[in-house]
């Protein structure tokens, strides 16, 4: 026999503590007879607030649906030579989130086919009115759902704006270019480097624009980067031409993008260094500068690939999670799952766009930061994993301790050491990490110590921090993570110091300068 409180009471707990709270909006298109018994059903449906208004004018519902925006309608299908079609289809164009369903009299299979093929939620007949409660809770929980959705396709909209931003309004030109070489897109910064408007340069072929004794350099390029496992490969130096007809030097990093929606080709990104390129040694200051500056260009550039596409990841295999999923308990805590990340890559994105937005390389923005707040943050993104091997953190980090740095460096330090802990962890235990602050003279030193795999430290000492080594036959290793945080580190006046031995875990000491 049908039970619509056990069916209510067997849902998803959490989905109705956020719904019961509510005041439940109801437009009933029908006669104001009706509502006395929708009340009298609907009581089953403890802890809801139900505001019930009716109308059985087709003006008024159209009226009343803008100035009210109700959580659910309920419509007869004939009422007054009204037909519930129109006033669906009328529904479904401006709030198609809304649950529409049919309570009629009339007894119609094909017109309650009809009804749901145009996007009724539910058709029910008023001889079995004991079925509402049922379909209203369900009709409800599905809305809300479709909205936490919505709202988090759209945040990953205005994250890929942000994120284009970030490119439209960058120093150095940004170009993507197809297997051929036809360039599909080029930044605003091309005519400020190359001479050429965007719309000039768009369709032309990238090997027009390389000096031809150069062509072999990118070749090589090419070949290394689409047979490595590495995401991108960097050109020293190359000659451009300009559109004036004069070469410039550049060093150049070519991107491998075939696999992102909208590029399906290669990506560069370039900068000019003629001057450096030309200028003698009494300039050597100039030349430090111009280094310094491109390394924090790299920094950024490896940021951006390092870190963001962590993020982005997770976003991807959240939604595609919650298309496949029909259990209601699973999909509320995916959306959950996707709120926090988007927090996170949101708060990446206007760090990074901080960063960019540095006209001098000198004048890195430092501030005042919560270091226990920053690593909260970095070990709430890196959750799913630390639950997936059974991790365990001990955590002791004073609230009110403030250290002068860069978010955007810190972030990405962090995020490294904790993400190094996860990925190395030892096959045989459970991870045990440890985090905690020490006070050294002029530093404060941040301790994160794990019980992982280890390495021989004492072999590695001289090419532990360089770019792409790796010490563990991981295949997914790219060797960037340990160079980043050295060289940010750096940059920020402090130190990076890591002890350790093979089966017995890894202890890095990081230096802030107080």
């Amino acid at each position: 026999m049908f039970n619509p409180q056990s069916q209510i009471e067997n849902s998803t707990c959490e989905i109705k503590y956020e719904l019961q709270e509510k005041n439940i909006k109801v437009l009933v298109l029908d006669d104001e007879s009706i509502i006395p018994e929708l009340k009298s059903v609907v009581q089953i449906l403890q802890g809801y607030n139900f505001i019930f208004q009716s109308t059985n004018c087709d003006n008024e519902f159209k009226k009343l649906i803008r100035e009210i925006k109700p959580n659910l309608i309920i419509s007869e299908l004939h009422i007054n030579e009204i037909e519930g079609k129109e006033q669906l289809n009328y529904c479904r164009m401006v709030y198609p989130e809304i649950p529409f369903i049919i309570l009629s009299a009339h007894t119609c299979n094909k017109s309650a086919l009809t009804f749901l093929e145009m996007g009724a939620t539910d058709f029910l007949n008023k001889d079995t009115i004991s079925a509402l409660p049922a379909t209203i809770y369900k009709a409800l929980r599905q809305s809300h759902e479709k909205i936490q959705i919505k709202e988090a396709r759209q945040q990953r909209w205005e994250d890929a704006q942000r994120f284009k931003g970030l490119i439209e309004y960058s120093h150095d030109p940004v170009i993507t270019y197809d297997y051929d070489g036809t360039i599909t897109y080029a930044s605003p910064a091309i005519e400020r480097v190359l001479g050429y408007k965007v719309e000039e340069f768009v369709g032309t072929n990238v090997i027009d624009h390389i000096h031809p004794e150069d062509l072999p350099i990118r070749e090589n390029a090419y070949k290394t980067l689409l047979n490595s496992e590495l995401n991108f490969e960097t050109i020293n130096e190359e000659r451009l031409l300009h559109k004036n007809g004069h070469f410039i030097w550049a060093k150049a990093i070519i991107s491998d993008a075939r696999l992102i929606p909208g590029i399906e080709g290669i990506m560069t990104n370039f900068r000019d260094i003629t001057i450096a390129k030309n200028k003698t040694c009494d300039l050597n200051n100039t030349i430090e500068i111009l280094t310094n500056q491109n390394n924090r260009l790299l920094n950024f550039s490896y940021i951006v690939s390092h870190n963001l596409r962590s993020h982005t990841s997770n976003i991807q295999s959240i939604i595609n999670f919650l298309e496949i999923t029909d259990d209601p308990g699973e999909q509320e805590e995916m959306i959950q799952h996707l709120k926090e990340v988007s927090e996170a890559l949101n708060e990446t994105m206007t760090n990074l766009n901080e960063v960019v937005s540095i006209h001098s390389g000198d004048h890195l923005k430092i501030e005042s930061l919560s270091l226990r707040k920053f690593a909260l943050i970095s070990l709430k993104t890196l959750k799913s994993k630390l639950n997936a091997i059974n991790g365990k953190v001990h955590f002791n980090i004073d609230k009110n301790l403030m250290i002068n740095f860069n978010k955007s460096y810190l972030e990405s330090i962090l995020h490294n050491l904790f993400y190094n802990a996860i990925k190395y962890s030892h096959p045989n235990r459970r991870l045990d990490l440890e985090i905690d602050i020490v006070n050294e003279d002029e530093f404060d030193v941040l301790i994160v110590k794990d019980n992982g795999m280890g390495l021989d430290i004492e072999k590695y000492k001289n090419k532990l921090f360089g770019m792409y080594n790796t010490f563990h036959n991981n295949k997914n290793a790219k060797g960037l993570g340990l160079f980043m945080s050295k060289n940010q580190i750096e940059a920020m006046k402090g130190k990076i110091e890591v002890e350790g031995s093979i089966n017995n875990g890894c202890t890095f000491k990081i230096y802030f300068k107080k």
